[in-house]
């Protein structure tokens, strides 16, 4: 069976050097033959150091007489799980999380550094209650959560330091997986049974017969009731832009940036498979994606188009019922699933988003009937590309008027956090 620590080890490696997601290195792990026991150890580890990265760092830099930028990558790294073992993993004797990063140091890296990482860390695992976190609020809560320092002090000024501080915490802890129920299949009571029935621990969304909860982990392709079509996993607060946009049955409804299709779902789903959508994404290879998914719902009304939702289409101007504009945004949103956003995002990214979001939302705009209604949304709770952009084009489109605005934190809702803005075209 294979070392679970050392697996981690080339994941966070590939992760640091090479670029590669999260997501996808963790994948890879749990691909391996190891048990149960093992791949959650791999799942919080590999998670918790790209999670806790610069607090680790910060640690490293307290304790050790060496720069960071003078450590091989793959001590860096041995140290970053070191520390991480013995700081957060309580389950985690002091000890082993020692003794088996000395054993990964004499594989990757020289004699001399085995001494110094042993040293490191029975130092730390001696003073981890004792060391002292900056005191100045933004170097304090860029450190002791892990965001860079450019991002907590945008976080700070729009929402102030209580409210960032829980927009921080929320990052780290464990939400909720949520799905929707495929109405055009099933209802909520029904599959609540089935799903119980599957092994999984599940609750009703009182408020919203649509939604159901599962805590713990969810492997879809062994779901029977998945794979016949009567659920979709998706955020709630991605199922909130659609349901402000309030699909009808017989309407034509634009999705401009629709991949990988989950509002095009439910979209078709609210309308009861009546009517057409028309989805378009920039990325060919994520047509199919769309495609796949209608077909296991049982959903005939969609179209999909290849194409860049920021150029206008003449054939599409006041032809749409309803539109929606999913842009394209810097993702801050959902750090909580996708901690490793934090260290590919850089400030100067914000406004080439800008540009790019109010591209699309013109033209959108055009596209939709007197009357019909745009939404606008982003995974992304940064006033630049939410609220600010609304605000300049209303002042460019006094035919518009904003109907319903939304702003949604992950440590109020439970859910993704999320912007969304619903517009009304004026006669």
């Amino acid at each position: 069976m294979a070392n679970v620590r050392e697996l981690v080890l080339k994941g966070l490696y590939r992760i640091e050097k090479e670029g590669a997601y999260l997501n996808q290195a963790l994948l890879d792990i749990l691909s391996e033959d190891l048990d149960a026991r093992d791949k959650g150890f791999a799942s919080e580890l590999m998670g918790g150091v790209v999670r806790n990265r610069l607090k680790l760092d910060y640690i490293i830099e307290k304790f050790s007489k060496i720069k960071l930028k003078k450590l091989s990558p793959w001590v860096h790294q041995i140290l970053r799980m070191g520390i991480y073992q013995i700081i957060n993993m309580e389950r985690v004797p002091d000890s082993a999380a020692c003794n088996e990063s000395v054993k990964l140091a004499r594989k990757y890296a020289h004699g001399a550094a085995q001494g110094y990482i042993n040293g490191l860390l029975r130092a730390v695992a001696r003073e981890k209650k004792n060391i002292e976190y900056p005191k100045q609020t933004l170097e304090r809560l860029s450190v002791l959560y892990s965001y860079p320092l450019w991002l907590t002090e945008k976080l700070v000024n729009q929402y102030g330091e209580e409210t960032c501080e829980e927009i921080l915490l929320s990052s780290h802890k464990k939400q909720p997986v949520s799905i929707r129920v495929n109405s055009l299949k099933t209802n909520q009571e029904k599959l609540l049974t089935r799903l119980k029935e599957e092994g999984l621990d599940v609750r009703a969304d009182v408020e919203n017969s649509k939604r159901i909860y599962i805590d713990g982990a969810i492997n879809v392709y062994a779901s029977g009731s998945y794979l016949d079509g009567e659920y979709t996993l998706q955020n709630s607060s991605s199922m909130t832009a659609v349901e402000m946009l309030s699909p009808k049955e017989g309407e034509i409804i634009l999705d401009l940036c629709a991949a990988p299709g989950g509002k095009t779902t439910y979209m078709a789903e609210c309308m009861g498979n009546k009517g057409k959508i028309i989805a378009m994404d920039i990325h060919p290879h994520k047509m199919e994606l769309i495609e796949n998914s209608a077909k296991r719902l049982g959903i005939t009304i969609i179209e999909t188009i290849c194409g860049d939702a920021g150029e206008p289409k003449e054939e599409w101007i006041n032809s749409a019922d309803r539109v929606l504009a999913d842009v394209p945004c810097s993702g801050i949103g959902v750090i909580h699933k996708k901690p490793d956003i934090k260290w590919h995002r850089y400030e100067e990214d914000i406004q080439e988003l800008c540009k790019v979001q109010k591209k699309i939302l013109n033209a959108a705009s055009k596209y939709v009937k007197t009357g019909g209604t745009l939404i606008y949304s982003t995974c992304t709770i940064l006033k630049e590309e939410n609220q600010m952009q609304i605000e300049e084009f209303l002042r460019e489109n006094t035919n518009f008027k904003l109907d319903e605005e939304q702003v949604l934190l992950t440590h109020i809702t439970g859910g993704s956090g999320f912007y969304i803005a619903k517009l009304v075209k004026q006669g």
